[in-house]
């Protein structure tokens, strides 16, 4: 994808896909996914699936799952599942006011300058001086949009949306770098206790959840200058 804002799925490589399903949580539905994994990843390598993209390409329609379904020997119910999966990679932008934490006087006055969600505010904010320019513009402190700026790139990470984006950034894993750093570990346990005294969520994440958002913040290009 040539947008800095999502993962380049060229480079996202089918071993490191593999990687995270096999440390990850997935979803209830989606446990198919870890079953019979050495074997099935074997075949779509043999078929000249070697990322993320190439994958999605193969999968891209109903008709595509059938043919590949039956040249592969693939079930088709784990091939559309799969593909669910890997469009999961593409982020999905929330809205700025979804936030927990977020004053809503900032929210309303970037949302009248056409800046209303987490997609939006890094395009016009990855820079010290875009930075600078909004802030002026948007009549926002610069240490809060810094902030806001940074939970906003945090929303990139598969599987996070406001209320995980809020407890990362408060745990001080507050940029992608931060998070690729962390022990799983440690960082688990400090979102359980932000969590704790603060009651954001009650569905908290796992440990492999973490984990495996670590796993795939190291795939997001760094596109904010801090």
């Amino acid at each position: 994808m040539t947008d800095p804002y999502h993962t380049d799925l060229e480079q996202f490589m089918l071993k490191r896909f593999r990687r995270i399903l096999e440390i990850g949580e997935v979803l209830p539905g989606r446990k198919i996914l870890q079953e019979k994994i050495p074997e099935r990843f074997k075949v779509l390598e043999s078929l000249g699936i070697k990322n993320l993209k190439d994958l999605i390409d193969a999968l891209k329609s109903k008709a595509k799952i059938d043919q590949f379904a039956q040249k592969s020997g693939l079930p088709q119910d784990y091939l559309v599942i799969l593909r669910r999966e890997a469009n999961s990679y593409i982020p999905k932008p929330f809205n700025l006011d979804k936030i927990p934490g977020v004053a809503s006087t900032h929210v309303e006055r970037l949302a009248a300058i056409g800046i209303k969600n987490t997609q939006q505010l890094c395009a016009r904010a990855s820079t010290r001086q875009d930075r600078a320019a909004l802030s002026k513009l948007a009549d926002v402190p610069g240490a809060d949009l810094l902030e806001l700026v940074k939970l906003s790139d945090l929303a990139r990470i598969n599987g996070v949306g406001p209320v995980f984006a809020r407890l990362f950034c408060e745990a001080g894993a507050d940029t992608l770098k931060k998070i690729a750093q962390r022990s799983p570990t440690e960082l688990f346990a400090k979102l359980q206790a932000i969590n704790t005294a603060k009651g954001y969520t009650k569905m908290m994440a796992s440990l492999k959840d973490v984990a495996y958002c670590i796993e795939t913040a190291k795939e997001l290009p760094e596109v904010i200058e801090y």
